[in-house]
């Protein structure tokens, strides 16, 4: 769900169209929303899901007789993980006539620099949120143009935290990826350590293969990790890296907690990848999910039919991001976007199927702390379990 790092940012700026966006239509032409999400490559489950979940948006919103008396087109692309593609895309969305433009999970650095430079509102899961929304951490202004429903990484940060804190006496080791998705997990890891006074013995930045999912050697880092006397580790890492971490410390008999991320139990990947030896891996998951609502219930029903696989976060989140836009579009009365970005500011208990949702000018991430809780991977049931202890 990844974000590129800032050299890749820079890449897809130059490879950018100078065209600008139209945004004039006729009363009953389609209104145009754009899509981009890495499709295949390490997270290629996270962006089928985005895309499904705001294909299932759509078809609902257009069979209710669509938005100001116009249906909805979604038109998505796959950024295959590149930043220069995801640049040149997310031009071609605006040049198109889009009214906003939902993603990247995988690009949202990319794409949520150009929600500035375009003035265009850019919603849905962009790169779980975090530093992508939040350049200066959860107190700092946001990105006034991304309004994100992702998996925000400081939440999910932040909450494993505060399991590490209490169980973990040995110290706590951190192996995340450099960009804006493992710094912002990693940065609402330390303002929790920060804030009890307690250091991370080992922080280490892991670069991974993204386009391919190809796994990435980690037995250097398990022998300084297990030297050190360190019992418990954070990999924030791909499902597939999370899974060979697994394997690895199993081979060797070293016994270590293994924390994951919010990819962790998303989907199965982890899980099948890891076998026997995922049993016991922390991380959490959204309440609303782990206690369904009766609407989300019949969301994830209307999805496995539709697409014959179980939902996930990110289908759901990408589905509650559509369904606000529509609102969104009826409450401005207009598919300009300053007029859209005025009212996404200002909505407020958005009656979604992962909660009570809204932004304020100084809050533009959906998920906190609050809305997740802890879960442990049991292998012998082949589930998640909500940790009790």
């Amino acid at each position: 769900m990844k974000a590129m790092v800032l050299g890749g940012i820079l890449v897809a700026f130059s490879a950018l169209s100078t065209t600008t966006a139209c945004y004039a239509a006729s009363d009953k032409e389609p209104i145009l929303i754009g899509l981009i999400a890495g499709t295949t490559g390490a997270y290629g489950s996270t962006g089928i899901a985005t895309v499904h979940g705001a294909e299932m948006a759509v078809a609902k919103i257009n069979a209710a007789g669509g938005v100001l008396g116009r249906p909805l087109k979604l038109e998505w692309h796959n950024d295959d993980a590149s930043a220069t593609l995801s640049g040149q895309l997310y031009a071609k969305l605006v040049s198109k006539g889009a009214v906003a433009i939902a993603g990247s999970p995988d690009t949202g650095p990319v794409t949520a620099q150009l929600a500035k430079r375009y003035k265009m509102p850019t919603i849905g899961v962009v790169d779980d949120g975090g530093l992508t929304v939040n350049p200066d951490g959860p107190s700092s202004p946001p990105n006034p143009w991304v309004f994100d429903f992702g998996l925000n990484t400081f939440a999910w940060g932040a909450k494993i935290a505060g399991h590490a804190i209490a169980h973990c006496p040995d110290g706590l080791a951190v192996l995340h990826d450099p960009t804006t998705y493992g710094e912002g997990g990693n940065y609402g890891i330390k303002l929790v350590y920060d804030k009890a006074q307690k250091p991370i013995k080992i922080d280490e930045a892991i670069t991974e293969n993204w386009s391919t999912g190809a796994t990435t050697g980690l037995m250097p880092q398990i022998h300084s990790i297990q030297a050190a006397g360190i019992k418990c580790v954070v990999v924030w890492l791909t499902p597939q890296d999370q899974a060979a971490f697994a394997q690895d410390v199993h081979s060797l008999g070293f016994k270590a907690q293994i924390y994951g991320n919010d990819e962790t139990n998303a989907d199965d990947t982890y899980a099948k990848l890891a076998g026997q030896n995922a049993d016991g891996t922390i991380s959490a998951v959204l309440t609303s999910d782990l206690h369904p609502s009766a609407e989300m219930q019949a969301f994830r029903s209307a999805y496995n039919s539709k697409y014959n696989v179980e939902a996930t976060p990110f289908a759901e989140t990408s589905y509650d991001s559509i369904m606000m836009l529509a609102q969104v579009i009826t409450r401005a009365n207009s598919t300009k976007p300053a007029a859209l970005q005025k009212e996404f500011n200002q909505t407020q208990g958005f009656k979604g199927i992962t909660g009570d949702l809204g932004f304020t000018p100084q809050n533009h991430i959906t998920i906190t702390p609050e809305q997740l809780t802890l879960v442990r991977y049991d292998a012998a049931s082949k589930s998640w379990v909500e940790v009790t202890d």
